[in-house]
């Protein structure tokens, strides 16, 4: 029941406040909305409710309005609802307004189109322009007025938005009418007419119809003018327009006296007189009072002219004081304005510090965090180096022990060779000869066949010898590392393979060089050459060897048939020990071919990493 006696009481709240439906009187609407602001909670819904009472009092009773306009202010910022309060300043705007109290009014309208700006209230910058160029149209300033009713005009049609529309263009017509330019005040009167009449807005109607009156009646149309200002009549009756029901009776009385009608002139104003005083609207009373005082004098009729001017006082004394009335609250919306400033000033601060703060902790956190990622990273790029210097130093150790093991097995090749089977085969040899020289052979193929055994224990006794060499260079052990690259050059144009071997010797050859590095450079020259011998089918070979203080290099390049580099396999037995070699002394190895163009390969040592 109670949820059903709030919905129903928001619809007649509605109902009665919109004045589309029933035209009641402005006591009547004021209690319904008192009754249902009796049992609303302090919410929105509040909120709305001391709006629409404050609307509901602007033009009858601006300080009571004023009054509900700060309630509703009050409670929509505590609920952080800020449409409500840019609402409920655009209403205050329009209560001071009507009060007279122009800068008050500015200014709040000024701080409703900050608020709807913040908020990005369309709507609430059309209504807070229009208010402000009412503000200054009241204020003799028609020209400026017109910039901040065009500019509500372009925001309610960018929307669009046809009932905020509908009471700017009468405005516009006012401010054309307070210049003198009359065909654009009919011109936008007449738009703006016309959407009354869609929109079925009769309060925005009924002020059209007055304000065309008027203009017809600058413009010398005094039948259309009447035609006008009794349309408005007709139209307001029964309505709480005092304020168009006072200018159309107030426009008859001024087009009757311009013909003489000296009776239908006071009664008109006496109509516009006594309407005023029924719907409360003070500023009404005071120019209908002070038109009947003059027109009460030009009659000679002192004493009416005296009660009316009497009236008008009296009138505008408690304009007076309402005026001070609504100065003080104006202050006191003023100092709110100011407070809420400077609160809204010390709030915006400290979000700045909390920001800068967290700023600051983020960044200290973020520093902290990459100086601990840095600290960490460079530990582990340390282990992964020491793990890395581990692996070599183990890989060379390694190299090294199996270099030297495989020199070992080499020089005992080469002994057991030289001393046991080539010992063998030379004692064969004697004796073959020996046998030659004693047995008398008569049969020449005896003889032949004797001859080519000698023969050929020789070249075996030869081969062992190159053989037993290769594997145990004397002269590398004794004179180094040219005097052997010489020798094995040497035996190389000697075996008959047709193949014609140079060497090429740059810089000093003195002092000897440590003798695993100078035996390691020639096992890699050794087994380059080899590979001469059975691949490359090459007629010539040179081999270079240039020493420098930061860098031994050997150069072994042949004119044989090349192969494509990009495409030949690398990963053979022979390249294997090429590079393992050339690892263990920190060398560079690069091999340099192309189809029928020879093969370069190349050793670079530097001297200074090997000692």
């Amino acid at each position: 029941m109670e949820v059903l006696k709030r919905f129903l009481l928001l619809l007649v709240c509605w109902w009665s406040v919109s004045g589309q439906i029933l035209a009641a009187r402005p006591p009547v609407r004021a209690d319904s909305l008192r009754q249902l602001l009796a049992i609303s909670r302090p919410d929105t819904n509040r909120v709305n409710l001391l709006i629409l009472l404050a609307w509901n009092q602007t033009d009858y009773d601006p300080l009571t309005a004023i009054t509900y306009g700060q309630q509703s202010r009050r409670l929509a910022h505590e609920l952080g609802f800020q449409r409500g309060e840019c609402r409920s300043l655009l209403m205050l705007g329009w209560a001071f307004l009507r009060s007279g109290n122009y800068p008050t009014a500015v200014q709040s309208q000024v701080e409703a189109r900050r608020l709807a700006e913040q908020i990005h209230y369309r709507g609430g910058l059309g209504h807070a322009d229009n208010g402000l160029g009412f503000a200054h149209l009241e204020q003799e300033s028609p020209r400026l007025a017109l910039q901040f009713f065009f500019r509500a005009m372009r925001q309610a049609e960018a929307i669009p938005d046809s009932a905020l529309l509908t009471p700017i263009l009468g405005n516009i017509g006012y401010a054309y009418l307070r210049l003198g330019q009359l065909d654009s005040a009919r011109y936008y009167t007449e738009r703006g007419y016309e959407l009354d009449l869609q929109q079925h807005d009769w309060h925005s109607e009924i002020g059209d119809l007055a304000l065309l009156g008027d203009i017809a009646a600058r413009q010398g149309q005094e039948l259309t003018a009447q035609t006008y200002y009794r349309r408005a009549i007709s139209r307001a009756r029964g309505m709480p327009v005092a304020y168009a029901l006072c200018q159309a009776w107030l426009g008859l009385a001024r087009l009757a006296r311009q013909h003489g009608q000296l009776e239908a002139t006071l009664a008109y104003a006496r109509r516009g007189l006594q309407i005023s005083q029924t719907g409360g609207y003070t500023k009404g009373v005071l120019d209908a009072s002070t038109y009947l005082a003059g027109q009460y004098a030009a009659l000679g009729d002192s004493s009416r002219a005296y009660a009316h001017l009497r009236r008008a006082t009296a009138v505008r004394d408690s304009l007076f004081s309402l005026n001070r009335r609504v100065q003080v609250e104006a202050l006191s919306f003023s100092e709110q304005l100011r407070r809420q400033a400077l609160i809204e000033a010390g709030e915006r601060a400290a979000a700045r510090r909390r920001q800068q703060f967290l700023l600051g902790a983020l960044v200290v956190l973020a520093t902290a965090a990459a100086g601990g990622y840095l600290i960490l990273s460079r530990r582990h790029l340390r282990r992964v180096a020491g793990l890395a210097l581990e692996r070599q130093r183990l890989e060379r150790s390694y190299t090294a022990e199996m270099l030297q093991i495989e020199e070992k097995e080499r020089r005992r090749v080469g002994a057991d060779l030289h001393d046991g089977v080539g010992q063998l085969l030379s004692a064969a040899h004697m004796n073959l000869a020996a046998l030659r020289q004693r047995l008398p052979l008569p049969e020449p193929l005896h003889r032949e066949l004797l001859t080519t055994a000698i023969a050929t224990v020789s070249e075996s006794v030869r081969e062992i010898r190159s053989i037993s060499h290769g594997l145990t260079p004397v002269a590398l052990l004794e004179y180094g590392l040219p005097r052997a690259l010489r020798e094995q050059l040497a035996r190389l144009n000697q075996s008959g393979a047709g193949l014609v071997a140079t060497l090429h010797l740059l810089g000093p050859a003195e002092p000897r060089l440590e003798l695993t590095l100078e035996t390691v450079v020639f096992r890699i020259a050794q087994e380059a050459l080899q590979n001469v011998v059975k691949h490359a089918q090459a007629t010539e070979v040179s081999v270079t060897l240039e020493r420098t203080n930061q860098a031994l290099t050997l150069r072994v390049h042949d004119n044989g048939r090349g192969f494509d580099a990009a495409a030949a396999d690398h990963n053979g037995l022979g390249m294997h020990n090429l590079r393992r070699r050339a690892r263990y002394l920190n060398a560079r190895l690069h091999l340099e071919s192309a189809v029928r163009c020879g093969t370069t390969l190349t050793l670079v040592v530097p001297l200074t990493a090997a000692g």
